[in-house]
């Protein structure tokens, strides 16, 4: 389908709907919801989760408990307001009445939605309180071109640099189990893993990396008998050569994963990868999952550690930090929900976090970020020293990162 005949279709269903005045569901990520509300009651039983999809199609599940039902998911929008962003679609207007046995079904046409990775939302409540979200990954074959690659414009944090790095995804990938003779390392430089399932080799036979369209794939899998596998990509090999990258600069990566037990999606820096004093600058950790012992947090936190440091009292310095309540910026929706890009702007005198453009945490800039050079890596870490539970048995024990792009300006 053209992407002309794809927008054509959309802005007819989109203007069919402010017609009808249908209203701007909200979706409850757990705001103000006790900790034990949450159950896990959905079972999906088609189609298969993170499988292709196109057209119409069709989804049946079970909630055992629970009466009713709802599913989302993140669209485009055809107003000054949302074009931007996209808007949240309510692929159930009329909600889902649940049978006795707690099954229901609803349909939608995936050629209205954004191409590529999607995460369909299905939310199901009981009479007596108890609520369950199940995290629905699919990929779109069909559906509308929208915002897809890295963008023209030059990011605003960006102005007076220049574009030293950059990598769409759009060709073979170029990774290695330790990253010699390759783009990205496999594993973080040196010193050493820590997901619980473990970062694993491209050599492997659970080879977490591919190529999907334009985007970077990380797979986190669990074959049964294994410890699992999934991904980090690193700019620095185990020998410590690479991309490096100074002050001032300013790095950013798109990317949208799942929000479950265990997940633990990150874009992050560091400038020392041996024994050392040094910065971690953590732009994004993300955590997922809902109920007893899970984060229970819609957004995600920016972090700067300093790391073998310590204040003028002779205390290990603390590291600075901020949670990014996401549903109240920009487009108002989670890390799990839709893309979103993510930035980092190191100056000699302040480094600022960014969230699609938008500044979300601002502080003075260490001499050791200011003075040594940066990597940087992504990372889908499953469970590990987080210490959250993993568990994604109802996901059939898989989840998926997406990568849009990554570039980096710098002097």
């Amino acid at each position: 389908m053209s992407r002309i005949v794809s927008f054509f279709l959309f802005f007819t269903f989109c203007n069919t709907l402010f017609a009808q005045k249908v209203p701007v569901f909200d979706f409850d990520f757990g705001q103000g919801v006790k900790n034990e509300d949450w159950v896990q009651a959905i079972r999906l039983l088609q189609p298969e989760c993170r499988s292709d999809v196109s057209g119409k199609v069709e989804v049946k599940f079970v909630a055992p408990g629970m009466s009713h039902a709802k599913a989302m998911c993140w669209g485009i929008g055809n107003r000054a307001d949302s074009l931007l962003w996209g808007r949240d679609t309510n692929l159930t207007p009329k909600g889902i009445r649940l049978k006795k046995d707690g099954s229901g079904r609803f349909k939608f046409n995936a050629d209205l939605l954004p191409h590529g990775p999607m995460t369909v939302r299905i939310y199901a409540a009981s009479e007596d309180g108890k609520k369950d979200i199940f995290e629905l990954q699919l990929y779109n074959r069909g559906g509308v071109n929208w915002r897809e690659g890295i963008p023209n414009d030059t990011p605003v944090a960006a102005k007076g640099l220049k574009l030293i790095f950059s990598d769409d995804f759009d060709g073979d990938l170029s990774i290695s189990d330790d990253g010699r003779g390759a783009r990205y390392n496999a594993h973080k430089p040196l010193s050493g893993d820590f997901s619980g399932w473990p970062f694993t080799d491209v050599s492997s036979v659970d080879n977490p990396f591919s190529r999907v369209d334009t985007y970077l794939k990380i797979a986190a899998r669990k074959r049964e008998g294994t410890k699992g596998s999934t991904g980090l990509i690193a700019s620095v090999n185990m020998d410590g050569e690479g991309f490096w990258f100074k002050a001032p600069c300013y790095l950013e990566c798109r990317f949208v994963a799942q929000s479950a037990p265990g997940t633990w999606p990150a874009f992050w820096t560091v400038n020392q990868i041996r024994p050392a004093p040094g910065d971690e600058l953590d732009i994004i950790e993300a955590y997922g999952g809902l109920g007893e012992g899970n984060p229970n947090f819609w957004g995600y936190n920016s972090t700067t550690h300093y790391w073998e440091q310590r204040d003028e009292e002779g205390r290990p310095r603390e590291a600075l930090y901020k949670s990014i309540d996401m549903l109240s910026i920009g487009g108002r929706s989670s890390w799990s929900t839709t893309f979103h890009t993510y930035g980092l702007y190191i100056g000699f005198k302040e480094t600022v976090y960014y969230l699609d453009n938008i500044e979300v945490f601002r502080h003075p800039t260490n001499n050791i970020s200011r003075d040594f050079p940066h990597l940087f890596m992504v990372n889908y870490a499953i469970g590990g020293i987080s210490g959250w539970k993993i568990d994604l048995e109802r996901y059939a024990n898989g989840s998926d990162m997406y990568i849009d792009y990554i570039r980096v300006y710098g002097e």
